[in-house]
């Protein structure tokens, strides 16, 4: 029994048109010209480029686009050149991550369009650099190069730069999709109004088990609350509202408690700790919104703070709650009934919620410049016996709207879809979903491959419990991927190559060499991919298309040797091209297409995307939603070490060596993704989602040539820029540092050693370091 191919990929070479034109004159330009304005027209002969998103579904808010949809007719596509005239193509290579030439600005660093200094100061600080920026020698930007882009910026304004054109390219999200409300926002009077939410925790920060996810914590233990914040206004007061999906207990002394003004030194006593009353729904800010429910409404006012202490513009103010649910409203009698939350850390006068500890217990942090995933950023914790949950957190500036399918999308994650057994002890089985995996199958449960969210590794024996799956091509009824009833994999023997650096080190690479044989018919190639990292995966969904295009140079303009192109996908609901994002080839458009995928060819489960043999979905368009919002909203955890010298010398040799290149450092999310939690985000990519050509010896086995044909797919050598973020963390989730597609490489340094292709140059920039450089990058990358 065969399910139908689920990829709809077509990939096409990609239009560079990074910016408006400045004045001639200007030398290594990078631009374009000849891209069709207008998108092609549809069999009728009505014009297709005049739509604003994808269609998404409208029962299920935030699946996909909600803009007109287009017809399947691609049009026409970005025509690839290198004439015209833009800003220099060494700015782009080594700028543009951080200072955005259209869209928004990166809030992290300087607008350089409000740059008020002369040509004079710019380039000293070009040159000279500062605490966490590179000095750039003249070999990567020139003089000359630095006079057109000061020119440039000098004279034009965000508000007339001009962005990559999309042609008949189709945006993942539009202006109608932003439809829940914002995290922060500003009163007319001043008041500071900011939306949060969060899960029970069965103890209090950096004590015990208070990363795990409690037994039945699918099961309404999660919460909404708003804050407002009067002091803009000149008083001392905050008031929060706190509205959780389970009604509370009154008995006796189990009465909500809140407890704020955190005793600096230590991690679990506050200044103050009162009972939250009840109040009514007259009390309710306007902020509260609609898109979810709560079973009781409780309201605190914060009118002192403690000795040392202010409501002081900066100043943080913690907070706990002590949860007690209610044990006549529980959906599994008997079950535990009183919690912990998070401390909460409000940064007063400013809005929002901050990871940054200013406790100093055990440690202060993380600053700015650590904060990798923007206001996604989770906090410390770093003496908990359960780090291995470090890359398995809720988004930190996650919302009320969120919170309870993050938890129930989690459950699905963690639901064997045979036996529907809870991955984690205490939990009882999903029976909705037992006996759903296949009839064709590689595994039979998201975590058997992504444990704690973490990477797989290269596979021995082909089994259930294996995480690489193997792509086919060419493979008749087979289909797309190897399941297990179909074949066998194994990993044969290997091969090995020594690399010699700079200073004489010599260093082993091994590469495994894996069979994949079909029990009937023929494999005409394949594709050996390790399972990827769940973290991050909502930002890079939230990246604006001009954003992902703002990079690609697929005619190597510049002559840096990197022409990474983008990967144009058929989206699978709607027909639509768009840029794929999600996968080791940049092959799906979205998490929501990612997550159906997978379900569909992994684990055998029909989606209302993907439908196989059944009349309907085995996974609700509600579940799928769950299960989608889960991936989008996995926290990321800050950048350890931040600010110890070593590694931030090697974050500058990252960039002046050249792996900013295509690991772009720094990006801003769009504004219409349907999450506010991801909106707006200054946040750290370390990618750039593009496909480049990574030479034969990172090739996989599907035969696939490199082609310069608009609709080649991607080759053999070609792969989509994988995101470093949490790489850090390998050993800790998965006890194992196995690294690129195959995972062959066993540390930072055999994978950069295994580049090749585009990234030629760059290697051979790193093997030339002297190994105090060399040991100070990998510990930079170490650290994310």
């Amino acid at each position: 029994m065969h399910r139908p191919s689920s990829s709809g990929l077509v990939s096409f070479s990609s239009l560079l048109c990074l910016a408006a034109v400045f004045a001639a004159g200007a030398t290594s330009l990078l631009g374009c010209t000849g891209n069709a304005p207008g998108g092609g027209t549809n069999p009728s002969g009505e014009p297709t480029n005049n739509a604003t998103g994808g269609q998404g579904n409208p029962t299920a808010p935030g699946t996909g686009g909600s803009g007109t949809a287009l017809p399947t007719t691609p049009g026409e596509l970005p025509v690839n050149s290198c004439t015209g005239v833009a800003v220099p193509a060494s700015f782009v290579a080594t700028c543009s991550g951080c200072h955005t030439l259209s869209g928004s600005a990166n809030a992290s660093f300087p607008d350089l369009y409000e740059f008020a200094g002369t040509l004079d100061d710019f380039k000293a600080k070009v040159r000279n650099g500062g605490k966490f920026m590179a000095a750039y020698p003249a070999t990567l930007i020139s003089d000359a190069d630095l006079d057109a882009t000061y020119a440039y910026f000098t004279g034009s304004t965000r508000g007339t730069a001009v962005a990559p054109s999309l042609g008949s390219v189709v945006p993942l999200f539009s202006p109608a999709d932003a439809v829940n409300p914002p995290v922060v926002t500003t009163r007319p009077d001043g008041v500071i109004v900011t939306r949060g939410a969060g899960r029970v925790r069965g103890r209090h920060e950096k004590e015990g088990t208070f990363a795990s996810f409690e037994p039945n914590y699918f099961e309404d233990r999660t919460y909404g609350f708003i804050i407002e914040d009067f002091t803009p206004t000149g008083q001392n007061l905050i008031r929060t509202t706190y509205l959780p999906l389970n009604p509370t207990d009154h008995d006796g002394n189990r009465i909500t408690n809140w407890r704020s003004w955190k005793v600096r030194g230590d991690n679990a006593t506050f200044v103050f700790n009162n009972y939250i009353p009840d109040v009514t729904e007259a009390e309710l800010p306007p902020e509260t919104g609609t898109g979810f429910t709560f079973q009781q409404i409780q309201q605190y006012e914060e009118t002192q703070a403690p000795e040392g202490r202010s409501f002081s513009i900066g100043e943080n103010y913690e907070f706990e709650i002590g949860i007690f649910i209610d044990p006549s409203s529980l959906t599994t009698p008997g079950s535990r009934t009183s919690y912990y939350t998070d401390c909460f850390r409000y940064r007063i006068g400013e809005g929002g919620l901050t990871p940054d500890n200013q406790d100093f217990a055990p440690a202060p942090g993380p600053i700015p410049e650590a904060r990798g995933g923007g206001d996604t950023t989770i906090a410390w914790i770093l003496d908990e016996q359960d780090i291995h949950e470090a890359m398995g957190q809720m988004a930190l500036n996650i919302q009320p709207e969120n919170v309870q399918n993050f938890a129930e999308g989690r459950r699905l994650f963690h639901t064997d879809f045979t036996t529907g057994e809870h991955s984690e002890l205490g939990n009882h089985p999903f029976e909705e979903h037992m006996n759903q995996a296949g009839p064709l199958f590689a595994t039979t449960a998201c975590t058997n491959c992504h444990l704690h969210n973490g990477p797989g590794t290269t596979v021995t024996t082909f089994s259930e419990s294996t995480s690489m799956a193997f792509k086919l091509y060419n493979a008749g009824d087979l289909g797309d991927q190897l399941q297990l009833q179909e074949g066998t994999a194994a990993l044969e023997t290997t091969e090995t190559k020594q690399v010699t650096l700079g200073d004489g080190t010599v260093v082993t690479l091994t590469k495994p060499l894996i069979s994949v044989t079909a029990n009937s018919g023929t494999i005409g190639g394949y594709s050996a991919r390790v399972a990827r990292k769940i973290v991050g995966l909502g930002l890079l969904e939230a990246l604006e298309e001009e954003t992902i295009l703002s990079h690609a140079d697929p005619l190597d303009c510049d002559g840096n040797g990197i022409s990474g192109r983008p990967s144009y996908v058929k989206d699978p609901e709607t027909g639509v091209m768009r840029i794929g994002r999600m996968g080791w080839k940049a092959e799906k458009v979205s998490v929501r297409h990612q997550v159906a995928d997978a379900l569909n060819l992994d684990i055998g489960i029909s989606t209302s995307l993907f439908m196989n043999e059944d009349t309907t979905p085995e996974i609700s368009e509600d579940e799928l939603v769950k299960l989608t919002t889960y991936m989008r909203l996995v926290g990321v955890y800050p950048q350890r070490n931040a600010e110890d010298p070593q590694v931030v010398e090697g974050g500058k040799l990252f960039r002046t060596v050249g792996c900013s290149n295509c690991h772009i450092t720094d990006a801003v999310t769009g504004p219409n993704h349907p999450f506010s939690e991801l909106r707006n985000q200054s946040f750290k990519p370390y990618s750039d989602l593009l496909l480049h050509d990574m030479g034969p010896d990172l090739a996989d086995n599907s035969n696939i040539p490199l082609s310069d044909a608009q609709d080649a797919p991607p080759a053999a050598s070609e792969w989509r820029t994988s995101p470093l973020t949490s790489i850090g963390f390998l050993v800790t989730v998965g006890a194992h540092t196995n690294l690129l597609h195959d995972g062959r490489a066993a540390s930072v340094l055999e994978a950069v050693l295994w580049h090749g292709g585009e990234a030629e140059g760059v290697v051979e920039n790193f093997k030339a370091l002297p190994a105090a450089d060399r040991e100070a990058l990998i510990a930079f990358v170490q650290s994310l």
